[in-house]
């Protein structure tokens, strides 16, 4: 889900934007983008300084804009994240996904995109149109799973990354930034299963009844369900404000 304009989002530069931003966004060129997918289970988009900022997941697309030594500076097309990915982790997207993966059990991530041509086990897939009923019950398949920052696969996920992959396995659309997030749905008094609990740019998490969550939490480095007073507790003596309920 990428918004209008906003500047996060924005595959541009003093020196180079997209072609569609012409005429939007300054630039000194526009050139069409070129469309790639990720080849390995995940991999990570970088800032220029080679900070993490994000993370593609098999099959996804990432429409790059300029290579230069090897190195791919574009948008992944999923999530809207703008960044750098080495060029030998990805390749040509040829054929459109077709279904996505639905279980933990696969040897690719939960919600990678494939094609007919992949080989992927039939028994983890689901097609376009079977999603999971509720955001716990998405994010409870990576219950256990180690915490790491920027992370969206069972081998290491944070907190956006946890909502973000949970709102995919729902069918819905999955901004990674808490602040997108919190602007899902619906705002509500109290929670029950499914909603969204957002403490805006310090922390995310899923209620799983009306006093439980689960989060992927920094502090155990794991996904856990945890009491919602707790939590809430935590993050507001770190300075952040009372959270957003949302209902999706």
């Amino acid at each position: 889900m990428i918004p209008d304009l906003d500047p996060r989002f924005l595959l541009a530069r003093a020196d180079l934007a997209e072609q569609a931003l012409e005429g939007l966004v300054p630039a000194a060129r526009y050139r069409e983008t070129q469309a790639y997918r990720c080849l390995l289970g995940f991999a990570p988009i970088l800032d220029a300084s080679g900070e993490k900022i994000g993370e593609i997941l098999f099959g996804e697309a990432f429409d790059v804009l300029e290579t230069v030594d090897g190195r791919c500076w574009g948008r992944a097309r999923r999530d809207g994240t703008v960044g750098y990915i080495d060029l030998d982790l990805l390749g040509p997207l040829t054929d459109l996904p077709t279904r996505r993966v639905a279980s933990t059990e696969s040897t690719l991530p939960f919600n990678a995109l494939v094609s007919e041509a992949d080989p992927v086990e039939p028994e983890h897939l689901a097609d376009f149109r079977t999603f999971d009923p509720d955001l716990a019950t998405s994010a409870e398949r990576l219950l256990g799973a180690p915490y790491r920052w920027r992370g969206r696969a069972r081998a290491g996920v944070d907190c956006g990354g946890l909502v973000q992959q949970a709102l995919l396995g729902c069918g819905w659309p999955a901004p990674r930034p808490s602040d997108m997030q919190a602007r899902l749905g619906r705002p509500v008094r109290s929670a029950r299963r499914g909603d969204l609990i957002v403490w805006v740019g310090h922390h995310v998490a899923i209620a799983v009844n009306d006093t439980d969550v689960i989060h992927a939490c920094p502090d155990a480095g794991q996904v856990r369900l945890d009491s919602f007073e707790d939590v809430d507790s935590r993050w507001q003596s770190r300075g952040a404000s009372a959270p957003d309920i949302r209902r999706l």
